[in-house]
């Protein structure tokens, strides 16, 4: 057996194992998550049908081979939804391809073995490629499936859709490694005031191309000017349409495959698949070059510096929470510096804000309907989105945060600190830092929305309690599924709990947005009208987020405590 499948075959015995070790864990750990991510699975397909369906009712077929106005836009749909994943793709590739090939443990041993550079890469590929695409195969498969059904295509193309996903999502990873490699080899012979310049740069540039694509009031504009939204959401989306892009292959692959055209559906595929072989060997050849000068850049980065008391940027942040009494002062100083020197933490948190900031800058209210029923749409899509980049980044940040406390847990044990008072620094450092940045983007939206008092103070009242809900979550969780063994963050965020505390907020989060669209669309339609029953539903709706956004604090906080407590070092 070659080194390379050795490595394969070790990986693949340890998922067996770790599959195994399932029937270890709660069974009503394992029914909750199996079941919300059904209900999640199943919700995502009826609105994905449902809105297809709902495009299709502007067709008036004349005849066959007719192509109405629902086809064209469902065509664009699909465009949108692969370049928007495959993007998506690219950026978490980079990530996973920084942790899993310069900062695991395992690389340094594998590099003593008899491998070489490209095998060692190929092998950890073919690992990036599944811990990045198994959720894009589970949120894109309702869709695809919705497609399917309303376009009334032939079981080929169900078919033709799993031929697609694999080197679908190998391209994006194959850029993803490429970028990685390539900037660890640049990275350390940029002097250091260049990097904040160009970061700089680069994020200015594309909130200027953001900005000036998605300009709402412009597109509004055009809306009225035209008479007709339609041509303005063609002019929109037509950005996507490229022969250039591999999602558009992908995209007019699967739509041919659905009208049965499967010749021209197969040139595609090969396209596609031609050009994940490609990317990858590039990949693979850059690796074998460049992949060890940059392994032993970031081995060697932490002995490179000095880093006195009280001197250099990190080394001051203990200034700015003096007023916090020991030895919570410690344990936050501690949480900010390991997320800051951690590259793939901040880069990611940043992206998650700066998509929030883009998305409030592109907002005007000009560009809002006059009829108060769709003006209460948007403000509910508006909280919808705010809440649910917050729950990624809970689930993502601050679940794992008691689990990287690491094997030196038993440290803590012995500090002076009971579990009780380090489960609410986690809460409070959360609860903090998610609000300096949510609360903010909510009233900027909702302001340059022109969203009316009674939904505007709803809003911002129902951000502030799905910080304190979600953190509650989100430290609870992570603290009675804690694991002690694993480094990786975002290992340990794909595991049973950190499923099961993804579902349980978009859950919360689904209660939240559906009791303020109620109350607010309810209003708007002149069902409440403005009087004592609007006011009294209203005062329901803030009592009801309050109960439940209490209930997500205390009860997981709670369990996580009895967990640690019982716990053994």
């Amino acid at each position: 057996m070659s080194p390379f499948h050795a490595m394969l075959w070790a990986k693949w015995r340890v998922a067996v194992h770790t599959a195994a070790s399932v029937r270890n864990e709660s069974w009503l750990k394992i029914a909750v998550v199996s079941v919300s991510a059904l209900l999640l699975w199943f919700g995502a397909f009826v609105a994905f049908r449902e809105g297809f369906e709902w495009l299709r009712r502007f067709d008036v077929s004349p005849g066959k081979g007719f192509v109405g106005i629902g086809d064209i836009v469902m065509l664009r749909m699909v465009s949108v939804f692969s370049l928007a994943l495959f993007l998506m793709l690219i950026f978490s590739n980079i990530f996973i391809v920084f942790s899993t090939l310069y900062r695991s443990r395992e690389v340094a041993f594998l590099l003593h073995t008899p491998t070489g550079y490209r095998e060692l890469f190929v092998a950890r590929f073919v690992e990036c490629v599944i811990f990045s695409s198994w959720a894009s195969a589970y949120l894109g498969s309702p869709l695809v499936l919705a497609y399917g059904i309303t376009a009334k295509a032939p079981w080929m193309f169900y078919v033709a859709a799993g031929a697609f996903y694999l080197p679908f999502v190998v391209v994006p990873a194959a850029l993803g490694g490429l970028v990685t490699i390539l900037w660890l080899r640049i990275y350390p012979a940029l002097p250091a005031r260049t990097l904040p310049i160009g970061a700089a740069l680069l994020a200015g540039g594309f909130f200027y191309y953001v900005r000036s694509v998605l300009n709402a009031a412009r597109l509004a504009e055009d809306a009225v000017a035209s008479g007709t939204g339609i041509d303005t959401l063609l002019a929109l989306s037509s950005q996507t349409q490229s022969s250039w892009l591999p999602s558009q292959w992908a995209a007019h692959g699967l739509v041919l495959a659905s009208m049965g055209r499967l010749r021209e559906s197969g040139f595609y595929w090969l396209l596609l698949v031609a050009n994940a072989l490609f990317f990858t060997w590039i990949a693979a050849e850059t690796a074998r070059r460049f992949f060890y000068s940059g392994w032993s850049w970031i081995l060697g980065r932490n002995r490179m510096r000095l880093r006195p008391i009280n001197r250099g940027l990190l080394n001051r942040v203990e200034g700015l929470f003096r007023r916090l009494p020991q030895p919570a002062r410690a344990l936050v100083v501690k949480d900010v510096k390991l997320f800051w020197r951690d590259a793939t933490q901040w880069t990611q948190f940043t992206v998650f804000f700066g998509i929030m900031a883009v998305y409030a800058a592109t907002l005007r209210n000009r560009a809002v309907p006059e009829y108060e029923h769709y003006r209460t749409w948007i403000a509910a899509m508006n909280i919808g989105a705010s809440t649910l980049i917050l729950a990624t980044l809970t689930s993502r940040f601050i679940f794992p945060l008691v689990s990287l406390e690491g094997r030196r847990f038993w440290i803590v044990g012995l500090a002076p600190l009971t579990f009780r008072q380090l489960l609410a620094q986690k809460f409070w450092l959360s609860v903090c830092t998610t609000s300096a940045f949510t609360v903010g983007l909510v009233v900027l939206s909702c302001w340059r929305l022109g969203v009316e008092p009674s939904a505007f103070v709803l809003a911002v009242y129902t951000i502030i309690a799905a910080n304190f809900g979600l953190a509650g979550m989100a430290v609870g969780l992570g603290s009675l599924y804690a694991n002690f063994q694993e480094d990786n963050p975002a290992r340990i965020v794909s595991g049973l709990g950190g499923t099961l505390n993804f579902l349980l907020s978009i859950a919360y989060i689904t209660f939240l947005v559906v009791g303020e669209t109620l109350i607010i669309q309810r209003r708007a339609l002149g069902i409440l009208g403005d009087g004592a029953r609007f006011w009294w539903g209203y005062a329901g709706v803030l009592l009801f987020v309050t109960v439940l956004s209490a209930a997500s604090v205390f009860l997981p906080l709670k369990l996580g405590h009895q967990h640690l407590s019982r716990m053994e070092f």
